[in-house]
């Protein structure tokens, strides 16, 4: 139970959530596992078998897998005889009979508060009710987490990708709804006084597994960010400020920030820019009248030989009107009044304290020292930049490059570069059904588990291009199950993502049977009252006792589709997909006894290690065999693309690290200074002391970070966890990237521990030796050597 606003918030922050597109999984914590092989099952279209001893890890497998993405005909067949061969009345989507229609997300939302409520019951009488009971608590309120999530969880997800409004609108009231209700729950003084007696009585925490030790201390610390140990008055204070920082953050997403909508410009200025641009912008009175926000603003800066038109695109395209200003100041201010009201000096330190990081002097430690190691990267870039201005300039001596210099001179170099050299050979090609093909064939190779296609039912999919393919491990069997909708559509959203509907838990020991007699004891309640548990498929998993409830995940892109041949993907799609399939791979084998610590339901500097060392393994030689289909290509084209893609990756680094540490200054205790504070003056400083070029008067950029919303003082997780996945990378798969122990090890060290354990733990556990004794205390020296591992660039 993570979410801390009220209704309207929740309200206000739907939009707010659409355009986030750094990395789903950062916010995947509150939205966001078997001996006996699954069922085999006969359909007229395919033996559907995931008998594990079947699995073939071989090049001449799954072919079935890579034509039910690339082969359009062949989908069509079988989706009608998918409608012949099952059941004709509608199960649901993704099989949960209680979203048959959009009636069935306010029932299901009914239900879930119901049967929560007498969770809540139990909870509260635990202490009456004697030891055992107290004993149950952590597995209570993951109980109790898990039926609000099972209904927020899906709602979510049908919010975002649902083609049908009114069905896009009901799970939006339910996913407030429950929200709403999941807010008062952070704030229910009877439930944390219950939990933090038991973790004040040793017999019992004694008695804690790893997984339920870890889902108790982020039950209490999402107690204690809700303002919990607050008196009355001050949790209303705390209500109050919430929604303030939602109202101010929609409004720094929704605003135009910037002071200057366009540029009125004379033609003759363009040179050879002029037709293009004035194909598409409006032309009056002899000038052109081009757009900030246009695309058609940016080629100025990347093809215009004029520096002075160069120089007033830039500062228009970063200009900032007083009230966007005005705005982010506000928005920071008022988090800074929310972190000193439960006793913490800075927003930074709030949101940091459960992370990997711990504290803002942690975080300061990272970036400082990867500056110093990417220093010479950005040097090197700086110099080509330089010398590519001095050539056209016909200078003598080096000059000085500007921030409105940067675009045009990398456009002029990378030119320079392609006509010095011999042409690069052809790249090889790529479908989207090879490449699930090869991430099948290479996740059997490093964990035991392939994908295999499983037919849908009628009323399961909200598309006719979504796929459905059940995870299949050679020794538990079915451990999950993956929805692919990754074809583009009209009105569908542009951005990758990766949803968790449901994750991991065990289920044989809830103990259900018994939450009416322990919520109302002595009085007579009919069970009628309460739904059932919505618990659907369960298995074992070797080794450990009970059963538990398999993860379902659904994968999102836009992949171009609308030619009507098959669809192919550009190499940066390919890196997209290995990396969403990184997430996915977390969630189905990062499986515990407890929901709220399974899969990506973790410290988001972490979340994305997995989905990063993914993208590692795309373009080794080694593994590109195992999923391109042009047998023709060479290494040499690869490359040559590898090193291309590399060119000037020290500039883009060092912005990143800027960002980062803007984030982390405008959530620092800077922003409690009331009017003093100026995020104008922050941003300038940066630019100046750490960043490459020099800052611009009347320049304020930072009105459109709007990360600064969705991920206060956590900008810096992605760098994070791109230097620990290079690390890892290096030191386990580089040499052999499809070796079967280093998959088994990092399976059984990292991933399968999902949230329950110090990911510090899990990170020094996979790299042994010196490294991993280093890092393992995850202190400030722990950040600073990380740090110092650098990025690859």
């Amino acid at each position: 139970m993570s979410v801390q606003w009220t209704r309207r918030a929740f309200s206000q922050t739907l939009k707010q959530r659409n355009n986030n597109t750094i990395g789903h999984a950062l916010l995947v914590r509150h939205r966001q596992q078997p001996i006996v092989p699954s069922v085999v099952k006969r359909c007229a279209w395919t033996m559907h078998n995931v008998n594990s001893s079947k699995l073939d890890p071989g090049n001449n497998s799954n072919e079935h897998l890579r034509l039910i993405f690339d082969d359009k005909d062949l989908w069509k067949q079988q989706r009608q005889l998918f409608a012949k061969t099952e059941a004709i009345k509608p199960v649901g989507l993704l099989e949960s009979t209680h979203f048959t229609n959009k009636e069935g997300f306010a029932y299901a939302t009914e239900q879930a508060i119901q049967r929560a409520q007498l969770i809540v019951e139990r909870i509260w009488r635990a202490p009456e009710n004697g030891p055992d009971e107290m004993r149950r608590v952590v597995k209570n309120l993951d109980r109790l987490s898990d039926t609000l999530c099972s209904v927020i969880d899906m709602a979510e997800f049908v919010r975002n990708v649902h083609p049908d409004e009114s069905i896009m609108e009901a799970a939006n009231n339910a996913y407030n709804d429950l929200c709403f209700y999941m807010n008062t729950l952070n704030t229910d003084t009877r439930m944390h006084k219950v939990l933090s007696q038991v973790l004040a009585d040793k017999s019992i925490v004694q008695q804690f597994t790893p997984d339920e030790h870890a889902a108790a201390i982020v039950f209490l610390r999402d107690f204690e960010k809700s303002g919990i140990h607050l008196s009355d008055k001050q949790r209303e204070q705390f209500v109050e400020l919430s929604d303030r920082i939602i109202h101010f953050g929609r409004a720094f997403i929704q605003q135009d920030p910037r002071g200057v909508s366009h540029l009125k410009l004379d033609p003759a200025s363009l040179h050879g820019l002029a037709q293009s641009i004035m194909r598409t912008c409006p032309v009056k009175d002899g000038h052109v009248y081009v757009p900030t926000d246009s695309t058609e603003c940016q080629m100025i800066l990347k093809y215009a030989d004029n520096e002075s038109l160069r120089q007033l695109a830039f500062q228009a395209l970063n200009s900032a009107n007083p009230e966007s200003v005005s705005i982010l100041e506000r928005l920071m201010r008022t988090r800074a009044d929310l972190a000193n009201l439960v006793g913490k000096s800075s927003y930074a330190e709030l949101q940091l304290q459960d992370k990997m990081a711990k504290n803002p002097e942690n975080v300061d430690a990272f970036l400082r020292t990867l500056i110093r190691h990417q220093s010479p990267a950005s040097e090197r870039d700086i110099l080509i930049l330089q010398r590519a201005k001095q050539q056209a300039m016909r200078l003598n001596q080096l000059p000085k490059v500007n921030a409105w210099d940067r675009d045009y001179y990398m456009h002029v170099s990378n030119m320079t570069e392609r006509m010095t050299q011999a042409p690069s050979p052809a790249l090889p090609y790529f479908t989207v059904g090879s490449v699930m093909q090869g991430l099948s064939r290479l996740f059997y190779h490093l964990y035991g588990v392939q994908f295999v296609p499983a037919p849908l039912k009628t009323g399961e999919s909200w598309h006719e291009d979504v796929r459905k393919l059940d995870v299949i491990c050679e020794r538990d069997g079915k451990i999950g199950t993956v929805y692919c909708d990754l074809f583009s559509r009209q009105g569908k959203t542009t951005r990758a993502a990766h949803y968790t509907v449901r994750t991991s838990r065990r289920v044989d020991d809830d103990d259900a049977e018994n939450d009416i007699r322990y919520a109302f004891p002595g009085q007579n309640v009919s069970p009628d009252r309460f739904m059932p548990p919505m618990i659907q498929s369960t298995d074992t998993i070797r080794g450990r006792q009970g059963q538990f409830q398999l993860p379902i995940i659904a994968l999102t892109c836009d992949f171009n589709n609308k030619s009507g041949s098959t669809a192919m993907l550009s190499m940066f799609e390919v890196e997209t997909l290995f990396h969403e399939m990184g997430h996915a791979m977390h969630s189905m084998l990062g499986r515990t006894d407890f929901h709220n610590v399974s899969g990506t339901r973790c410290a988001t500097d972490f979340v994305e290690l997995p989905s990063i060392l993914m993208e590692h393994f795309v373009w080794h030689p080694s593994v590109l065999p195992l999923f391109s289909q042009d047998r023709t290509y060479s290494p040499e084209a690869i490359q040559s693309f590898l090193k291309q893609q590399k060119r000037f990756s020290g500039i883009e680094t060092n912005s990143q690290i800027v960002m980062a540490l803007l984030d982390q200054q405008y959530h620092s205790t800077a922003a409690a200074r009331g009017n003093s504070f100026s995020s104008e003056k922050i941003w300038h400083d940066l630019q100046d002391q750490v960043g490459l070029f020099p800052s611009v008067p009347n320049t304020m950029w930072p009105v459109q970070f709007e990360h600064l919303f969705g991920y206060g003082a956590g900008y810096y997780s992605y760098l994070f966890d791109r230097t620990l996945a290079r690390r890892i990378w290096e030191t386990c798969f580089e040499k052999d990237p499809l070796d079967r122990d280093q998959g088994l090890a990092f399976r059984d060290r990292l991933l399968m521990w999902g949230g329950a354990r110090d990911p510090w733990e899990c990170v020094a556990d996979v790299l042994g030796g010196q490294d991993g004794e280093r890092i393992a205390r995850g202190d400030e020296e722990a950040m600073r050597t990380v740090g110092d591992w650098g990025i690859d660039v």
